[in-house]
């Protein structure tokens, strides 16, 4: 049973700056005591809000962002430059400022793979060879991962936004994937997306509940229906963010609108 803790907000505004004021104070705790933090990234209209109310924070200022590490959760498996990239929106919308102000390393961008085939081998391809790229795409990034974690092997804090299907990172409804209990997978490449565009690369269940803290938010009325329903229990797979957990916490950060069923 996952321990879930639950915090409403009056409106999608305050979730997101009382959000971003949370995630740089406990980024800031945390390096107190640790050489480096390592954080999961989310893409979306609440994820991408949320990191612009973390660059317009004062609080920003508190944390040494030359020990800080980005990851992401789950990410489109298009060009590098397609606008649809969650790592795009995320730089354009916040971290991007960081580097170029020589704060944060580029280094510690740690962005999932683009799909670097050209335009007439992404036109032509078989469905067996966009499986076997965005298959050898999510392995790229897991070996990262191992690499760059070392025996520690799990994110410090992982956002994730909740789509009104209820998914999260790109584990969608009924997927196999949410029932997989292999440890040593932490990545899997999709190319049945049933939201645009079908190939994605994901984290796993079992990556994501070895996090130390995994902070789930939403806001609007579109949520409201997958917030009630991924709250009601757990490990539904026809609601995958009722999966979502964190090694130490587990938060459910709403505002009263998408909270508006519970």
């Amino acid at each position: 049973m996952i321990d879930r803790k639950v915090i409403i907000y009056p409106s999608a505004e305050v979730l997101q700056e009382a959000l971003a004021a949370r995630f740089l104070l406990k980024i800031s705790d945390r390096l107190a005591k640790h050489q480096r933090v390592d954080v999961a990234l989310t893409g979306g209209t609440d994820g991408i809000a949320l990191l612009r109310a973390v660059g317009e924070s004062p609080l920003s200022a508190a944390v040494d962002w030359s020990r800080v590490h980005l990851w992401w959760g789950d990410e489109r498996f298009v060009p590098a430059d397609d606008p649809d990239r969650n790592a795009l929106q995320a730089r354009e919308a916040w971290f991007g400022k960081l580097v170029e102000d020589g704060v944060m390393p580029e280094s510690h961008i740690h962005e999932m793979p683009a799909d670097d085939r050209d335009d007439e081998a992404r036109m032509t391809a078989t469905e067996d060879e966009n499986y076997d790229a965005v298959t050898q795409a999510a392995k790229a990034y897991e070996k990262e991962i191992v690499k760059a974690l070392g025996k520690k092997q799990a994110f410090d804090i992982a956002l994730f936004g909740v789509g009104p299907d209820g998914h999260f990172a790109s584990l969608f409804p009924n997927h196999p994937a949410l029932r997989s209990k292999d440890k040593k997978t932490r990545v899997i490449g999709i190319t049945d997306s049933p939201k645009m565009p079908p190939m994605r690369i994901s984290l796993t269940v079992p990556f994501i509940r070895s996090c130390r803290r995994v902070w789930v938010f939403a806001s609007t009325p579109r949520k409201v229906e997958a917030v009630g329903k991924a709250l009601a229990g757990t490990n539904n797979p026809q609601v995958p963010s009722s999966f979502a957990g964190g090694a130490k916490e587990t938060l459910w950060l709403l505002d009263k609108d998408s909270a508006a069923n519970l």
